[in-house]
């Protein structure tokens, strides 16, 4: 998946790290948008509008990607990746930015509304024949939550699951005590803002802070608006969200990181999300917004 893992459990039976490489490879040759024969490139290849056969994994992140995308109002949108292809945050360089007319060309190609589901068989429709989906903001949490399933399943109940940060926890660690989830600081990420404490659950972060790239001294963000069709440009450096599972957290966390305080303070407050928000001032200071479980089990440093 372009990153590293970390498996950490205590019990007398756990995943070993050929398994785990397994199980990655296999869901990377599912989810991929570098790989040309991964499922997913090749139904962003497919340019028809009849039902597309999908695999169980492929329609259960779909699934779960169109809840987020719904209760998120649209800032979870997996159809931005010719959006993420065209500011240059995919698999070529563009020589150019987008012009406004491109922008607007691309927005009537997207939305992931257009993406039927059909469970039995299960399939997908694409309503929009150039309809491409990118499920980078989405898929680290499934395979995370895949890990934790099949180490469960081994009657192993004390472990820490990580993915490229994202995070899921279950029972305590060798000392007998919740796991600590560091929350690095988007200022200096080779340092942590501060730690929750869990005994269960998963942590997803997402921010405007990573994979920036700049054309003609300025600076664009790998987060795409899908409302806008640009990279987001506002106060919001840093997004944690924590939830019972990893998919979740991690759409979640996108979408948040994507709309920005005031929508996302509104979002969280419907739908009764833990998140931790960190704003950057006018000054340059750094301001911490939690909600949840970020209240109660966040401990700042």
């Amino acid at each position: 998946m372009g990153t590293y893992f970390r498996v950490e459990t205590i019990c007398d039976q756990s995943l070993d790290e050929a398994t785990i490489t397994r199980e990655l490879e296999r869901l990377t040759l599912i989810f991929s948008t570098y790989q040309d024969d991964s499922e997913l490139s090749k139904i962003n290849k497919n340019t028809s509008v009849e039902w597309i056969p999908v695999s169980s994994d492929f329609l259960t992140v779909t699934s779960h990607a169109r809840r987020i995308f719904v209760a998120s109002q649209g800032a979870f949108d997996p159809s931005v990746a010719t959006f993420v292809e065209r500011w240059g945050f995919g698999n070529s360089t563009p020589v150019s930015l987008p012009t406004r007319e491109e922008i607007n060309d691309i927005r009537m190609r997207t939305g992931f509304g257009h993406l039927e589901i059909r469970e039995v068989p299960a399939a997908i429709k694409k309503n929009l024949v150039d309809l491409r989906i990118d499920y980078s903001g989405i898929a680290k949490g499934f395979a995370v939550d895949t890990l934790a399933a099949r180490t469960l399943a081994l009657d192993c109940e004390d472990f820490l699951i990580d993915i490229g940060g994202e995070v899921r926890v279950n029972g305590s660690n060798a000392s007998g005590t919740p796991w600590r989830v560091g929350i690095e600081n988007p200022q200096e990420p080779d340092q942590v803002l501060g730690y929750l404490e869990l005994s269960t659950g998963a942590v997803a972060t997402s921010g405007t802070y990573r994979n920036i790239k700049t054309y003609d001294d300025e600076q664009f963000s790998h987060l795409i608006d899908p409302i806008d069709g640009r990279p987001v440009d506002h106060e919001l450096l840093l997004v944690s969200v924590y939830a019972e599972e990893a998919t979740t957290a991690d759409a979640w966390a996108t979408a948040l990181a994507v709309k920005g305080i005031e929508t996302s303070m509104e979002l969280i407050n419907r739908w009764r999300l833990s998140a931790l928000l960190v704003e950057r001032k006018s000054s340059g200071d750094l301001e911490m917004h939690r909600f949840g479980d970020f209240e109660t089990a966040f401990e700042a440093l």
